[in-house]
């Protein structure tokens, strides 16, 4: 099994968007072009999209962002074939993405999953499992209200996420800077301020439910 990140143009993003991803993340999925105008250099942030091969095949894959001006990190997909999981996959494939990240200076790494306390797109089971999984693999939740930004002009606010940061996990959290990133993220996908809904203190708990 090999990691391989992926340049605009290569043919395996469509058929990654088509397969995997579009099984995984259908009822909130992100526009094929939004990726190909990103990976050209075309959007407001960086995009890389990373996918593990078995051969040919997709075993499994994660998309994930760099915002230049605060220097953030938020991995936004991941998902593994069903025949390749419970083998530490979706762990490799996530701790290779908030290395690269972390390396390249981000104050923090993030990511999102389904608040099982407010999941409406799955069983709240479902969800709960999920959160387990990534918090065994050391993530932590950040105790903030969050909702995140519509991520296409078909899209609306997806308001039944939980915001973690992803491992290593930095010792502190700036809400000075958790703000400047929904501010810079808000600012790449809508255009417009935050959802209003968001809190975030200055100090912020990393908790685990």
């Amino acid at each position: 099994m090999i990691l391989v990140s992926l340049a605009a143009n290569d043919p395996r993003i469509d058929a990654f968007w088509y397969g995997l991803y579009w099984d995984a993340f259908s009822a909130q999925h992100e526009p094929l072009a939004s990726w190909h105008a990103a990976l050209r250099g075309r959007a407001a942030y960086e995009l890389h999209i990373d996918l593990a091969l078995d051969g040919e095949a997709i075993a499994g894959g994660i998309v994930y962002e760099r915002y230049p001006r605060t220097g953030c990190g938020l991995v936004t997909y991941m998902t593994v074939a069903t025949a390749h999981r419970r083998h530490g996959l979706g762990e490799r494939l996530l701790k290779a993405a908030a290395t690269s990240l972390y390396e390249r200076g981000a104050p923090f790494v993030l990511g999102e999953v389904n608040d099982p306390e407010r999941a409406t797109h799955e069983h709240a089971a479902e969800a709960s499992a999920r959160l387990r999984r990534f918090q065994r693999w050391d993530a932590r939740v950040i105790d903030v209200r969050y909702v995140q930004p519509a991520l296409g002009e078909d899209l609306v606010r997806d308001r039944d996420l939980v915001l973690l940061v992803l491992p290593p996990v930095p010792p502190t959290i700036s809400g000075i800077t958790l703000r400047a990133f929904l501010d810079e993220f808000y600012e790449a996908t809508e255009r417009t301020p935050p959802d209003p809904e968001i809190s975030v203190p200055d100090i912020i708990r990393l908790v685990e439910r």
